[in-house]
């Protein structure tokens, strides 16, 4: 049968006129007739029981339709008012007792939003103020207050969790994995190094804020909603509302931006409740401040144990690994297996152990971040890796390529290597910077200028799930059912690449649907960087069942083998005779069934045994390398970046315009948490929840030079995914260049003039003492 066409390239985004027109249109920009708008109370305190909510006089106030509090959730056997793409311990409302500040407690919905705010604001709440914890360390101390008194409550969730919670304690989950012998390895080894290193909880700044729209019509609860994952939430409010997830509706437009913070349920369920309530649809839409205390990524503490022999081998790591969870567990529990085994770096460890811990504390939930838990994780293992190298008098770059894995080797979670190019990657980025291990720090007045490196592996959701159906007219133009989500990375485009050259039609032949789950198949969630690989896998099984009925059909006509057809420019023909060709149309007109159909089905498969953490930990693995030159000021400790090269492996790039943003958007987003973003707070109280005290990426701050290595290897056609590779190996790769060019290691993010300086100030006083 003919093979399929060649890759197709298509420059930029499909909807690049509609997007600088500003003629996108967002969830946020829906209105439905008679629509009402949400507002919510939150607690002012971390921790506290809710004593009594007396909401009449909010009820009262004129233009209010809705007012719905805790109480008023947990007397009604009609729903189940909690949710979790684990643990169901999130209330849409705050019940018994709030947990971090921001708990939403009370919700009102009026004719609009100022008048809902006034509402907000004769609502009394007594509290009885209950001891808190912070951080890890407070909150798994003897004695420590508990977050979650009662056992979690499980549900349906996805085939790859492990649950390992401890009960009566603030350890949501545990995750394991047992590669080797550890301790006889550390025995054997010539140096081991111990060292703790931490990450902050930061914000993900989507440009759009979280918003949805809830109306019920006939039975049937619709939701349109800015989400990356449209069927989770479908799942989660089938499950609050006691009914079939027939009976749910949801629609996903474009996002503006997600990076992680709208994956799973957030303010769904309290605007379905409150348009029931109301019987009038309900929006809600959160300001920046709300943004910033509903989802952020996790701090974490990482305490690393490496051994290595005289040559640079490593021949052991052992990581214990703290997520600070928040209060809520989100998707912690899964999470912490990412970040878990992501410690084992992309390095040939015969030997690793790691515990890696999901805690309950009384900050905002902490859940899905672009990278996964694998920069935290590659904070820690990269830096270490130039710690070991400076204190043994070994090239970083040297004692990297002697450890790096290679096909055949095994990953940390025991899996073969396959496709590696790690070598590749980190060679290539440490020449395009001049990496010379031997260069001294380069001087000039109070500036000083020294070079870094990083390298990473990252895997992606696995086993996970992608549907797509296809539906070819009888004019010839191609439509493509997916749930996919189209949330500036250019998931339609890609898409309809893929979708173009498998039937060879040109790309204004071809519309992408958006995610509707009353008529677009299932797809797990737009997250992962999975999209174009799991999604773009199942987009092209329907459009070779497409182009199968196609030759077929072709076939009868032309009393021709399908073997001796091909397809060219949406018309069939024998192969090298374009004047016997057929249209598409014309075969479909043909068939008298109105249009060909077809589906396809792309399920990965893998899983981790929940004892060792070993099986399949990814379908592929990720690959990525960074290489960096500094500037520091000695006197104010300001860091400026120079150069910069991202190197990352594509597989096979679909769109070369896109991958390269995606990349410089990596690179923007690792020079933040590299240098400035950081969630700060004193008593559980955030103290910088808004964009004029919480610093972001500027193009200002970006490196004065700017290349980027996006590795193609077409003719494995495997695509791996590329919006979050190259972010990981940013951070560790400034802090080493920071290291080089000033002496000051520093092992807690983000590397802060103050914390140049504090380190310039403590090495001088101990030369001085020496």
């Amino acid at each position: 049968m003919a093979a399929a066409a060649a890759p197709m390239r298509v420059p930029g985004m499909l909807d690049a006129n509609l997007r600088v027109r500003g003629r996108v249109p967002y969830a946020m920009d829906l209105n439905v007739v008679g629509m009402l708008h949400a507002k919510l109370l939150r607690s002012p305190y971390a921790h506290a029981r809710i004593v009594s909510v007396d909401a009449s006089r909010a009820r009262a106030l004129s233009g209010v339709r809705a007012v719905l509090t805790g109480a008023d959730l947990a007397e009604r056997d009609d729903i189940y008012p909690y949710y979790g793409p684990i643990f169901r311990d999130q209330a849409a409302l705050a019940m018994d007792k709030v947990r971090f500040a921001g708990d939403p407690v009370a919700a009102v919905a009026a004719d609009d939003a100022d008048i809902a705010q006034a509402a907000l604001e004769l609502i009394d709440v007594e509290y009885e103020e209950l001891p808190a914890v912070f951080d890890v360390d407070a909150a798994l101390a003897a004695g420590a207050p508990i977050v979650h008194d009662e056992p979690p409550r499980l549900g349906q969730t996805f085939a790859d969790i492990i649950v390992r919670a401890e009960a009566d304690t603030n350890i949501c989950n545990h995750f394991k994995l047992r590669k080797g012998d550890v301790e006889r390895a550390f025995a054997e080894a010539d140096h081991v190094f111990e060292n703790e290193f931490t990450s902050p909880p930061v914000q993900h700044v989507p440009m759009e804020t979280h918003n949805c729209v809830a109306w019920i019509d006939a039975g049937i609860i619709n939701v349109t909603t800015a989400t990356q994952m449209p069927f989770a939430v479908r799942a989660s409010l089938a499950e609050i509302f006691r009914v079939s997830q027939a009976k749910v509706r949801i629609t996903t437009p474009t996002l503006g931006g997600g990076y992680g913070a709208k994956t799973y349920t957030k303010v769904e369920p309290i605007a379905a409740l409150l348009a029931q309530a109301a019987g009038r649809p309900v929006r809600i839409h959160l300001t920046r401040e709300e943004e910033f205390v509903t989802i952020t990524k996790h701090g974490v503490k990482i305490r690393m144990k490496t051994g290595v022999t005289n040559d640079a081998r490593i021949v052991a790591r052992q990581s214990t690994c703290w997520f600070n969870t928040g209060a809520y567990a989100d998707i912690g529990p899964r999470l912490i297996k990412n970040g878990g085994y992501a410690t084992g770096g992309p390095h040939d460890i015969p030997n690793v152990w790691v515990d890696s811990y999901a805690v309950y504390t009384n900050l905002p939930p902490a859940g899905a971040f672009r990278g996964y838990g694998v920069s935290q994780a590659a904070w820690a293992y990269e830096t270490q890796m130039d710690m070991i190298a400076a204190q043994l008098g070994w090239d970083p770059l040297e004692f990297r390529m002697k450890n790096l894995l290679e096909d055949g080797q095994a990953v940390m979670t025991g899996e073969d290597m396959f496709d590696a190019h790690f070598k590749e990657l980190l060679g290539s980025a440490a020449e395009r910077i001049g990496w010379d291990s031997a260069e001294q720090p380069q001087r000039t007045g109070s500036k000083v200028r020294a070079k870094g490196l990083a390298c990473i592996i990252k895997g992606t959701v696995t086993p996970s799930t992608s549907t797509a159906a296809a539906k070819l007219n009888e004019d010839g133009s191609l439509q493509i059912l997916s749930s996919a989500v189209e949330m500036g990375q250019g998931a339609e485009t890609a898409l309809s690449v893929l979708a173009a050259e498998g039937l060879d039609l040109r790309l204004d032949q071809v519309s992408i649907s958006r995610p509707d789950t009353d008529v677009t198949p299932y797809d797990q969630g737009t997250s992962s960087s999975r999209n174009t690989y799991s999604m773009g896998t199942a987009v092209r099984m329907a459009v070779g069942d497409i182009r199968t009925q196609l030759l077929e059909l072709a076939a009868a006509e032309l009393e021709a083998s399908p073997d001796d057809l091909e397809l060219v420019a949406g018309r069939v023909q024998p192969r090298g005779v374009p004047d016997k060709s057929i249209a598409y149309g014309d075969l479909v007109r043909g068939s008298r069934s109105g249009n060909l159909l077809a589906n396809g089905v792309y399920a990965s498969k893998g899983g981790l045994d929940p004892e060792t953490g070993q099986g399949i930990g990814s379908v592929h693995w990720h690959q990525a390398a960074a290489a960096v030159e500094v500037e520091v000021d000695l006197d104010t400790g300001k860091i400026d970046l120079l150069k910069y090269h991202a190197g990352v492996y594509a597989g096979r790039i679909v769109n070369p315009v896109q991958a390269e943003l995606q990349t410089e958007g990596n690179i923007a987003f690792g020079l933040g948490q590299a240098l400035f973003e950081e969630m700060i707070f004193d008593g559980g109280q955030l103290q910088n929840g808004n964009l004029g005290d919480y610093m972001i990426a500027s193009m200002e701050d970006m490196p004065k030079e700017i290349s980027l290595g996006i590795l193609e290897h077409i003719e494995a056609n495997d695509i791996h995914g590329i919006g979050e590779t190259s972010l990981p190996p940013a951070m560790p790769a400034i802090g080493n260049a920071v290291y080089r060019a000033t002496g000051v290691r520093i092992t807690d993010l983000p590397i802060t003039p103050e914390k140049v300086l504090r380190g310039l100030r403590a090495r001088a006083a101990q030369e001085s003492a020496e």
